[in-house]
């Protein structure tokens, strides 16, 4: 007898300008980088539910707290099927985890989409996002729905929390440089850090206002392909990022480098406290210039046309 099974590809993504205030309901701006990815895949097993990753081979439920979030997507999938057949979930792809390239709502909405198609129940798109988002809030404590709607997205994703994803299909004409840190971020430290900084302060609140205006304008410079103002705002978000404490040594280090060595603008992406760096650069020369320089402070990166 053949086994059941389900498989569905996940690309990743990175925030250009946003992170932190979109989650105050201010706008962001994010792509999904296609070229990483990855693949979940559900099929029949003898039990009990089973989940096969890089870091964590074993039973679902048995799986340590940062798995919560995939806990509750496969619970909510089997429910939905009223199935209690057990599965093994087994993720195979090149995201590096917790570094603001999206891994969490990746995987949260690998495991819907591949599980909606085991058990054939054609959920519409609204319930599969807001399956994946509620993994998102359960994996951060308090998410935008950005990242759900980028990792679904082929396209530059435009987002405000009340009006939802606007696909945005204009060209900059830059080169954007993504580098690895190799430090995990940690996202829900992060929110959680800001939060408290908002919860006391009424500057704190200001900068978040000022990093919501900031998207509103990056957006305008890049629909006018003005990538030298686009690169200026990058600058202008690093230093408010950088003043809630989100930033390191070596994100520090890295936009030293990326400024002198030509870069137009640079900011850390995502939750921050490590992860991902991008800058924007004229082109694919001056970008790999940057990345040559700042080899022995990376794990990897990589260049896209933006």
């Amino acid at each position: 007898m053949v086994k059941m099974k389900s498989s569905f590809l996940a690309h990743g993504k990175v925030i250009l300008i946003g992170e932190h205030s979109v989650v105050y309901g201010y706008d962001a701006l994010a792509m999904p980088i296609t070229a990483l990815h990855i693949k979940t895949t559900v099929e029949e097993t003898d039990g009990p539910v089973y989940m096969n990753t890089a870091h964590y081979h074993g039973p679902l439920f048995d799986a340590p707290a940062n798995y919560d979030g995939l806990k509750y997507v496969v619970k909510t999938m089997m429910d939905k099927a009223s199935s209690t057949d057990n599965v093994k979930i087994t993720y195979t792809g090149e995201i590096p985890m917790e570094r603001g390239f999206g891994s969490s709502a990746t995987v949260a909405l690998g495991t819907v989409k591949a599980m909606d198609n085991y058990y054939k129940l054609n959920l519409s798109n609204s319930e599969i996002m807001d399956i994946t988002n509620h993994a998102e809030m359960i994996n951060h404590g308090k998410a935008s729905g950005l990242d759900a709607a980028t990792v679904s997205s082929d396209y530059l994703v435009f987002f405000n929390k009340e009006i939802g994803p606007q696909k945005l299909q204009a060209k900059l004409g830059a080169t954007l440089l993504i580098m690895d840190t190799g430090e995990l971020g940690n996202t829900k430290e992060a929110v959680t850090m800001v939060r408290h900084q908002l919860d006391e302060s009424v500057e704190a609140n200001k900068k978040i206002e000022r990093l919501g205006k900031l998207a509103d304008n990056f957006k305008a410079a890049w629909i006018k392909q003005d990538k030298k103002t686009a690169g200026k705002i990058f600058n202008d978000a690093e230093e408010i990022l950088a003043s809630f404490g989100l930033a390191t040594d070596k994100i520090d280090q890295l936009k030293t480098i990326a400024l002198a060595n030509g870069a137009l603008g640079f900011k850390f992406s995502g939750g921050g406290l490590g992860g991902i760096v991008i800058a924007i650069c004229d082109n694919r020369e001056i970008a790999q210039q940057i990345a040559d320089k700042s080899k022995d402070l990376i794990s990897n990166y990589w260049i896209e046309e933006v």
